[in-house]
């Protein structure tokens, strides 16, 4: 039996040398698609879910690709490798536990981080703790740069605040103060390298065993990643206890509004949620 052969649809392609270049085409291509690793994009194509009428490959441009510590941040180039950022020296614990987590050895090898926010998947897996920490990206343009909280990133799946001329650049991150206590939970269908069907981070503070400070997020149980405003409300102020963990994981469930599709129901969604939250806390409380 002969293989099925895949046709990809016609398209320009270029591999700007430097983010001056790349800008220059993202301004003058309307509509061109940006390829870094492609471990999203290029399947998409395959089965022509999208039929991009140009491809601005970032992948060799030096400039997007460094981890660094600057005034007090840590410093990731959008076309940076999640392998790398799994090998670097510079440790946020919450971000390699998803990196960690993202597919298999070779899609990690190949993807990068700034391709898995833009992709705007809701169970993108390094959205979630980078919106625990409070991470902010830089987008740029020819005109300037602006800055953007990660949490406001995301409209809707496949869909970001991204203007017809922007690239993402960088991503910041502060890392967790001295104390702070953060967790990454994932259920995928098979296995912790699949999709996810829901995934979850939790970034807590403390003074003297107190919570002052809480973030939830939740990926894959909304139309975009999603901060549980009430579910993180109710810890502060309180003392981790098995009840406060019950009542903050049940909220998060009400908050989650997922969809039926091939990898979960709603109801089992809701139910993971509850699950995930849990498992975080009581991680958290424990250690």
């Amino acid at each position: 039996m002969r293989p099925t052969s895949v046709i990809l649809a016609d398209f320009d392609y270029s591999a700007p040398k430097s983010l001056e270049e790349a800008l220059k085409e993202k301004k003058e291509r309307k509509g061109a698609y940006i390829l870094a690793g492609g471990t999203d994009l290029v399947p998409k194509m395959r089965g022509q879910v999208i039929k991009p009428v140009h491809l601005i490959d970032i992948s060799g441009i030096k400039e997007l690709d460094y981890i660094k510590e600057q005034e007090g941040e840590v410093r990731i180039g959008a076309a940076t490798k999640i392998s790398r950022i799994i090998d670097s020296k510079v440790k946020i614990g919450i971000l390699l536990e998803a990196c960690e987590k993202l597919g298999n050895p070779l899609t990690r090898n190949k993807a990068t981080i700034g391709g898995n926010l833009c992709n705007a998947s809701p169970a993108a897996d390094t959205a979630t703790p980078l919106m625990v920490l409070g991470a902010q990206l830089v987008l740029k343009s020819l005109n300037g740069e602006r800055v953007v909280p990660v949490e406001n990133f995301f409209v809707g799946p496949g869909k970001t605040v991204l203007k017809e001329d922007e690239i993402l650049t960088e991503i910041r991150i502060k890392p967790p103060e001295d104390g702070a206590k953060a967790k990454f939970v994932k259920v995928g269908l098979r296995k912790a390298d699949a999709i996810s069907v829901v995934n979850c981070a939790v970034l807590l503070k403390f003074q003297r065993g107190i919570v002052t400070d809480a973030k939830i997020a939740l990926g894959s149980v909304a139309p975009t990643p999603i901060l549980t405003k009430e579910a993180q409300k109710i810890l502060i102020g309180n003392k981790l206890s098995e009840e406060l963990v019950e009542k903050c994981a049940q909220i998060a469930a009400n908050e989650a509004k997922p969809i039926d599709d091939v990898r979960g129901s709603a109801k089992y969604r809701k139910l993971l949620v509850e699950g995930c939250v849990k498992k975080a806390l009581r991680e958290l409380m424990e250690g």
